[in-house]
Formats: C-alpha cells, structure tokens, sequence
C-alpha cells in the first residue's frame, strides 16, 4: 500500500513539474507567445459563436486566403519597424504596382512576366528613392511614405483612369482563385496530406538535428520537456492544416506564395549577415555605425525590400478580386502595420519576429471574418481593431523587460529554504509594528526603529531574490 501511494506520489509529482516548466517557458517567453494565446482565443470564441463554422474547412481556408496579402506586407514591414522607421505609403503603393501589372497585361498587351519586370523595376526605384530621403537627406521617414502615400494614390486614379479593370488573363485567374492540382482519395487531396506528413517529419528531424548541434558546440538546450511539447503542438496545428487544405481543393496559389515569402524573409532575417545588421541597426543606430555597419545602405535595402513585398501584395490582391480599381489600397498599411505590432515587434525597435507579424495579420483577418459571420454590426469592428491594437502595445511595454523564470528551481529554492524565508519574513512583519508604533508614539529613537527595518528588509529581499533566480540545474544536476 506504502509502494502505491509512493508511486502516485512521485507521478503526481512528475505531472506538477511539467507544468510548473511549462508555466515557465510561458512567462519567460510571453512577448513570443501572447499573440498565439490570443490567436487561439479568438478561435474559439467565434468557433461558438458561429457554431462551428468560423474553423470548418472552407472558411478557414479561405480566411487564410483573404489573411494573404496583409501576411506578405507585414513580413516586409517588420523590418521596417525593427529599424525604427515606418512606412505609410505601401497601401497605394501595392494597389499601383498591382493596377499597372493588370492594365499592361490586360489593356496594354504585354506579357504577365515583362509587366511583373516592370513593376519590380518601379519598386526598386521607388525604394531606393525613399531609402535615400530617409537615410541620406535625414528626413523623417512618416514624411516621406506619408508623400508617397499621396504620390501613389494618384498615379493609382491615373493608371485606372478612375475605373474599375477586370482580370481575364489565366494568371490573375490562377493566382487569385487557383489551387495546385489535386490528386483526390476519398475525398481529400493527396498532395495536401503528403505535404502536412513530410512538413511533420522536417518539424520533428530539424529539432533533433539542433539539440545535437547544441550538445556538440556546448550550447545548453531546453528542457526535453518543451521540446516535445513544442513538437506536438506544432504537429497537432500542421495536421490540422493538412486536414483543412485536403478536405477543401488543396493548397491555394495565394497560401503557397505567402509561405514563400515568409521562409524567405525569416532565413534572410534569422541566418544571414544583412539579418542581423538590421537587428542591429535597429537595436542602435548609433553603435551599429561604429562597428562598422553602413546603417544608410541598411535602411535603403530595407525600403527597398518593403517595396517589394507591397508589389507581392499589390498582384495577390487584384487577382483575388479578378480586377485593378481605383477603390484599392485604403487601410492596407494599416492593417501591415497593426499586424506587426499585435504579433510582438516592439515599437522602439531591435525586437520582432516576421513569423509573429504573419500571426498578427491572421489575428486581424479573424476578428474581420469572424464579426461578419457572427452578424456582429460592421460599425463596431473598426473599435475592436483598434482595441486590440491598443492592447498589444501596452502588452509590449509591460512585457519588455520580462526576467527568465525557473518554477522548479524557485520550488526547490523555497523548500530548502522554507524555515529561513518564515523567520526573515516574521522578523520584517516585526521590524515594520515595531516602526509604525514607534512613529505613532513620536519616539526620540526613531532612527534605531529604522535600522532594524532596514537590515530586516534586506535580510528578506535576500532569501527572495535567491529564490526568484534559482534554477533546477542548482539542485538537480543532469
């Protein structure tokens, strides 16, 4: 019977642990995690709301259609914000680059790629433009993509000739509504769950692959706990994407360029040199400079880089809708904007993650979606955007200098130290009467009171810092 309740006693007690890590990782990492937590709330909320239908198939694939082309100018305004600038002008600019890509092919009469080479050539010029005022010319850079903001609205009603361009060419028709060939087996697409399966496996052998290297270079890895946590959550949300993709066409044209996109710009901003000069660049402008980073060709890159991903977004778009109009491009720079912001990048610049933005777009598109199905007044929409946008800075700022936690260390910690914290507590509880009856009685000796308060205090603040910063390496040794 002894042996039993030992046995419970020490699983109740491998359970507990796991989630005092868990709850760890969570408070450690909560600038990385709050928008997933709130992604899910979101989720849940509308799914009952709607009954059912917000997460059914079809919706969901065609909210991540819609989420599309705010993820694409999100990840490039990422960067942009990392380094501490703004760009207001990628709305018009998208719907511009996107209006002379369809009236070339469509009234112009030339090829999708010589329009698509031309709009590439436009944005790289217009980059560099705004680059160079920005970086070079000093001046701010709200001032300069708020002109262009103007610029590009009306060479937008020029290029349109203020009326509404219908798409008829197979590529707007593929891109916007177009899904990669579909092999059907009893009635899901096989390229869908072939895709979901091996994606699973790279998930898994990747991170296998980086605990070794880790272990190999001396690197410390995170608790094993959290790794398979991680891999079953994220294979819990890969299969299910997978089932979503296969029981409804399959992968989307859209879907699969905004992937692309993003790998794209998270190995550029995670692995390589010209990442992590914008990091530092926006960490420190100044120091930057003095190690030898060229902060203005940096910054010209990164508009340049902006511009693209608004060309991206800008042909996406107009061939969702099957048509170029005058009437595209309000609010999209908003929307890039906030997308960042919800998804954690820090206004002040250094901090932010592209695949977080992705996160924070399909944060905004969701609420948008979700209030439309759940018959929600239209009216009201615009004041929770703006909410939840209000709440993810204020997050960001009480967030920022959150300290690494260990919850099974500060357990072993008060338990060791358990009659040490109690005594340093009760004599600070004493101290503190001790001063406050000492003040009421106006007492000639105040200041022995206070010594006594003071070292009573220190000796608490001791024991409880010890305990805040241990870690279950100072007990347990692996």
């Amino acid at each position: 019977m002894a042996d039993d309740r030992n046995v419970f006693q020490k699983m109740g007690w491998v359970v507990y642990k796991y989630f005092l890590t868990l709850f760890s990782m969570f408070r450690t990492n909560i600038r990385d995690y709050g928008m997933f937590i709130a992604l899910i709330v979101i989720f849940v909320i509308f799914q009952g709301m709607t009954g059912g239908i917000f997460l059914g198939a079809f919706n969901f694939t065609n909210l991540l259609n819609q989420s599309a082309y705010v993820a694409v100018l999100a990840v490039g305004m990422t960067l942009v914000i990392v380094t501490q600038q703004i760009d207001l002008s990628v709305g018009y600019l998208g719907a511009f680059l996107g209006a002379y890509v369809v009236v070339a092919v469509e009234t112009g009469g030339q090829s999708v790629i010589g329009a698509l080479l031309g709009a590439l050539a436009i944005t790289v010029v217009v980059g560099i433009i705004k680059g160079y005022f920005v970086a070079k010319v000093k001046v701010p850079s709200f001032v300069v993509t708020l002109a262009g903001m103007f610029i590009f609205k009306g060479l937008l009603f020029f290029r349109t000739n203020n009326r509404t361009i219908s798409t008829t060419n197979d590529f707007f028709i593929k891109v916007g509504v177009g899904y990669l060939p579909t092999y059907e087996y009893n009635g899901y697409d096989l390229i869908s769950l072939i895709a979901g399966i091996v994606l699973i496996f790279a998930v898994i052998a990747s991170g296998i692959i980086k605990r070794r290297k880790h272990r190999t270079l001396g690197i410390p890895n995170e608790k094993v706990e959290l790794f398979i946590t991680k891999i079953l959550i994220l294979s819990v949300v890969i299969g299910y994407l997978t089932y979503t993709f296969a029981a409804n066409k399959g992968i989307s044209y859209l879907l699969l360029i905004t992937v692309v996109v993003v790998a794209v710009y998270h190995f550029m901003s995670t692995q390589t040199t010209l990442g992590r000069r914008i990091y530092a660049v926006g960490g420190n402008p100044e120091a930057a400079e003095l190690s030898g980073i060229n902060v203005e060709r940096t910054l010209i890159i990164i508009f340049v880089s902006m511009g693209i991903c608004a060309m991206i977004a800008g042909v996406m778009y107009v061939a969702r809708l099957q048509n170029a109009s005058p009437k595209h491009g309000p609010f999209w720079e908003l929307y890039a904007i906030a997308a960042v912001f919800i998804g954690g990048t820090s206004a002040k610049g250094g901090i932010g993650k592209v695949v977080n933005a992705v996160v924070g777009a399909i944060v905004i598109i969701s609420l948008k979606n979700g209030m439309s199905l759940a018959g929600i007044d239209a009216n009201v929409e615009p004041i929770i955007l703006g909410s939840v946008l209000l709440f993810a800075v204020v997050f960001d700022i009480y967030t920022r200098n959150v300290r690494p936690v260990d919850l099974v260390g500060m357990y072993y910690a008060k338990k060791e130290n358990k009659a040490d914290l109690a005594a340093a507590r009760e004599a600070f509880a004493l101290a503190t009467r001790e001063l406050k009856e000492a003040q009421k009685a106006n007492k000639d000796d105040l200041i022995e009171y206070e010594y006594k308060y003071t070292n009573a205090q220190g000796a608490y603040n001791k024991i409880r810092d010890m305990i805040r910063v241990s870690t279950e390496s100072d007990y347990i040794k692996e």
